[in-house]
């Protein structure tokens, strides 16, 4: 039976599973807490909760799991209280524990004492058990593991500070190498050749077996200055950031003590006036040495819980379980380089089933003719296996040179049209090869048809119009089970002439395939509306359904692939342009079900942060800042299209 809390001391990691009571509905995870200002057994007061009521691992419902739901009349024991929450634990031998509302448990004639800000959980911006590398629940450890030749970092969205920032380390060990860290940024790593330039950036890390901290101000690529500290790395130590903008900060030992304040505005090495949180905003990630292991025990990162009880739209089941009752999965482009954000983490368990990888489409994975740097397809591969999601390729074949899905060597290589269909053979075949019976959904050809013009496809130019043929059955022959997709844009309602010419294509195109033996077994309508090379006509429901019947009438199915609604050139409010964009997520999201014949509906990502559209280019600016294309905006907050979507799996 799942246990739904453990309690440790703030500073140690010792976990005491416990069994919860009869009449749960259990969520899995740790909570942490000094029993320091906890009721001692003959003081704790005997009550019951006065009705239903959701267990947190921490003293808030915004910003901690639920652990359980005791039923009403359940008893429980009252330990401490902290803003809108008690602290209370089941009785009887085996005891757990967790935060309710006060208003859901009942009267008593006793005194709680408060707890104190370091008794209870930090709020946590960082979830162990979905961080992008390997968990184990035992010893509370996080193993990132990096085979590859060069480092392998991971790293957070921004969090805004409201309270200071607090961090918890176990222990830290490398393997294999001298340096592997946590990072903590306040400005981050430009996209560009000098990414330090500007950078406010804090690394934990160990050296000669001690704990180091370095600091980055952004006026070099090495460190502004390290302070070597007397904490050994196989010891527990914390950061206690005395201001939001974190203009100093306080060590701990594994006691809790103070053993060294860094004051870093005022350090004569360190430029950082303002702090190491300028503008308020925290990001964290990791860095691992090539062919080593960084292996975190404890890690904690988060700030003091205010105890505020917030007002929440009520949950419910999640997107991916509503849609399950449709019969179509639901999924994301999933990064697992973005999964040790916990806002992420959450969205991603309780919202999707599938991930599409797209991985498979970096060309910096291809190094040459049979020759591939597998490390990051395999450690996303692994991870979607892990938290058992579908996963679909994205994409196996695609030649478009400008987007950097064809590698270097390919396009500076000057080969016969044999030799391309040999090398395309080679790799259609490794890597499906290499997958298979892991990878249930292949993107085979992407943008085959609304690239079907000179100097728009490199494999057409290379080979021909029939590589997609041929792609298709070397990806058979392959993988015998894997479905296979053939993907392209402006592919899902006739509503202008680009549009109509790509449908008749493509739907002549399946016909032949088809008539000629070819083993497709699905269309993907990608759907990126409004961006700048599709329609900016919106699709209407009803010829979207036509359209979707219409290539089923062929013999194949119908996926919804990539996605999103690009609002830039939308005018009106903020909210005018939410609510519109939450229509057309409603109208396309009952479309695919409506229809009978499509299957999966895959947005491409989970926040506005994250999106393809919200990438940082070198000079520090967002490609787009205003697109706002996903279902949760760039605080990972639901958005009015997230409630659509809930509506239109609800009907």
């Amino acid at each position: 039976m799942a246990k739904f809390a453990s309690f440790v001391c703030c500073m140690s990691f010792l976990a005491a599973c416990t069994t919860p009571p009869a009449g749960y509905t259990p969520v899995s995870t740790v909570a942490s807490v000094s029993s320091a200002t906890i009721l001692r057994p003959t003081e704790r007061p005997k009550t019951a909760v006065v009705r239903e009521a959701v267990v947190y691992a921490g003293p808030g419902n915004a910003d901690f799991d639920p652990l359980a739901t005791l039923p009403a009349g359940n008893s429980v024991l009252v330990l401490g209280s902290y803003g809108d929450f008690y602290l209370v634990e089941t009785p009887g031998s085996d005891p757990a524990r967790g935060f309710i509302r006060k208003k859901l448990i009942g009267p008593f004639d006793f005194e709680i004492p408060e707890l104190a800000p370091d008794a209870v959980p930090l709020t946590p911006f960082f979830l162990p058990e979905c961080s992008g590398g390997n968990y184990d629940a035992v010893s509370g450890s996080v193993i990132f593991s990096n085979p590859g030749d060069g480092y392998s970092d991971t790293e957070s969205k921004a969090f805004s500070l409201i309270r200071p920032l607090r961090v918890r380390i176990g222990s830290l060990a490398v393997r294999g190498a001298m340096y592997g860290s946590v990072k903590i940024l306040g400005v981050p790593e430009a996209k560009s050749a000098q990414y330090w330039k500007g950078m406010t950036r804090l690394d934990i890390s160990g050296w000669n077996g001690n704990y180091r901290i370095s600091v980055y101000d952004g006026s070099a690529p090495s460190a502004s200055h390290s302070w070597d500290l007397p904490i050994r790395t196989d010891e527990p130590i914390g950061l206690d950031f005395d201001q939001v903008e974190g203009r100093s900060v306080r060590v701990l030992d594994k006691s809790g003590d103070p053993i060294e304040q860094i004051d870093l505005a005022q350090h004569p090495e360190v430029r950082l006036p303002s702090g190491l949180f300028p503008q308020g905003k925290v990001y964290f990630g990791t860095s691992t040495a090539p062919r080593s292991d960084l292996i975190l025990t404890a890690f904690r990162l988060g700030t003091i819980p205010d105890g505020r009880w917030a007002d929440l739209p009520e949950a419910g089941r999640g997107l991916a379980e509503l849609a399950e009752t449709k019969r179509i999965s639901f999924g994301t482009e999933f990064s697992v380089f973005s999964a040790v954000d916990a806002r992420y983490c959450r969205i991603m368990k309780r919202d999707f089933n599938l991930a599409a990888l797209s991985e498979f489409s970096w060309k910096n994975l291809w190094l040459g003719p049979g020759q591939y740097d597998f490390h990051p397809m395999d450690r996303a591969v692994e991870y979607a296996e892990r938290h058992g999601w579908r996963i679909r390729a994205s994409h196996l074949v695609w030649g478009a040179v400008e987007s950097g899905a064809i590698p270097d060597w390919l396009v500076n290589g000057r080969f016969t049209r044999d030799e391309y269909m040999q090398i395309l053979k080679q790799h259609i075949q490794t890597v499906a090869g290499r997958y298979k019976g892991r990878v249930g959904e292949w993107s085979v050809a992407n943008e085959a048809t609304s690239r079907s013009f000179a100097g728009a496809d490199f494999w057409n130019e290379k080979i021909g119009p029939d590589y997609v043929e041929m792609a298709f059955r070397w990806a058979r022959e392959a993988d015998p089970d894997g479905i296979l997709i053939f993907n392209d844009f402006n592919n899902e309602s006739p509503r202008d002439p680009d549009t109509r010419r790509v449908i008749d294509a493509m739907v002549e195109r399946v016909r032949e395939m088809k008539a000629g033996g070819v083993p497709i077994d699905a269309v993907g309508m990608q759907m990126h509306i409004f961006f700048q090379w599709s329609s900016p006509i919106p699709p209407v429901k009803s010829e979207v359904i036509a359209t979707m019947r219409r290539f089923a009438s062929l013999g194949v199915r119908v996926y919804i692939t990539e996605f999103d609604v690009q609002l830039i050139r939308q005018t009106g409010t903020r909210a005018a342009r939410w609510e519109y964009e939450a229509q057309l997520y409603r109208d396309m999201v009952r479309a695919c079900w409506e229809s009978g014949v499509c299957d999966s509906f895959t947005t491409w990502g989970i926040s506005d942060s994250t999106s393809w559209l919200a990438v940082v280019e070198a000079d520090g600016s967002m490609r787009e800042p205003n697109a706002d294309p996903l279902m949760f905006d760039e605080a990972f907050a639901p958005k009015p299209a997230y409630y659509a979507v809930r509506d239109a799996l609800s009907y």
